[in-house]
């Protein structure tokens, strides 16, 4: 996967996120506010994709991840999410028999998504297609900030394309909760924030940049070695969970609300 392919799931989901915002909204309040907590699993140079075993193998590098969002509902089908979180990577580079790179990096990740829900997220059993709860879909521009990293051109941060899937719910009148699968896909490939790991093919005598060093005793080189990072780009993946709360309170829809007293005035004569 490239930065164009990136690109093309960011424009498609927008595509469709434009052409939902015809559809009024119903909901009470226009916004939310919560907290979340989940877990993040890091795919690059040191956590390999390449061979199931190692795969499994670093599926205990799984590190926990805190955080807290706004959510502006457009309609009951559409909204717009700013998230802040906190998190960490952690591995041990094992692919090159001449040295050992320890992960441990500190992450500060900021997102800003559109969403699309496949159901009208409301509490009203009068409306047809309203439901109490909706998967849905989201996607949008990102960037994480490593604070620990090591560097050669003073670059800490990393741009990203959030997208992923979810589940909302309108457990009560005011409160939601919503479970989410995130992907962070980085658009370069310092997340490790290591110079060795993020920079290796510019340093002599280092090239750790999913290129590892073989033994020489072990003919021929197995080849998944060559693919231990397939796309140079990496990857956060995480499930969250969070709950959230309604607030800032709509003005009334005067002319929603004479309809509504036709229909009564009809049906009781």
């Amino acid at each position: 996967m490239n930065v164009f392919s990136g690109k093309t799931i960011l424009l498609c989901f927008f595509f469709i996120l434009f052409f939902s915002f015809n559809s009024k909204s119903q909901d009470e309040y226009r916004a939310e506010i919560g907290l979340q907590g989940g877990a993040n699993i890091y795919t690059g140079d040191v956590n390999t994709v390449a061979k199931p075993d190692y795969f499994l193998q670093n599926m205990k590098n799984i590190q926990p991840d805190f955080g807290l969002f706004f959510r502006y509902r457009f309609n009951p089908r559409t909204a717009l999410r700013l998230g802040y979180d906190y998190s960490t990577v952690n591995g041990s580079y094992i692919y090159n028999v001449n040295t050992s790179q320890q992960l441990n990096q500190t992450l500060h990740i900021v997102d800003m998504t559109g969403e699309y829900n496949f159901f009208d997220l409301e509490n009203d059993p009068y409306k047809r297609y309203s439901k109490k709860y909706s998967p849905y879909i989201f996607a949008g521009l990102g960037v994480i900030y490593i604070p620990d990293a090591e560097t050669l051109f003073q670059k800490k941060y990393a741009p990203t394309v959030p997208f992923g899937i979810g589940l909302k719910w309108k457990m009560a009148k005011r409160w939601n909760l919503n479970i989410q699968w995130t992907n962070h896909l980085l658009l370069s490939d310092n997340l490790e924030g290591k110079i060795k790991l993020d920079y290796g093919e510019l340093i002599k005598d280092w090239d750790l940049n999913g290129n590892p060093v073989w033994p020489n005793d072990l003919s021929p080189i197995p080849t998944w070695t060559k693919r231990i990072n397939p796309m140079n780009n990496d990857l956060l993946s995480g499930l969250m969970i969070g709950i959230s709360f309604d607030f800032w309170k709509k003005g009334c829809d005067c002319n929603q609300s004479d309809k509504m007293k036709k229909k009564t005035s009809v049906f009781q004569r």
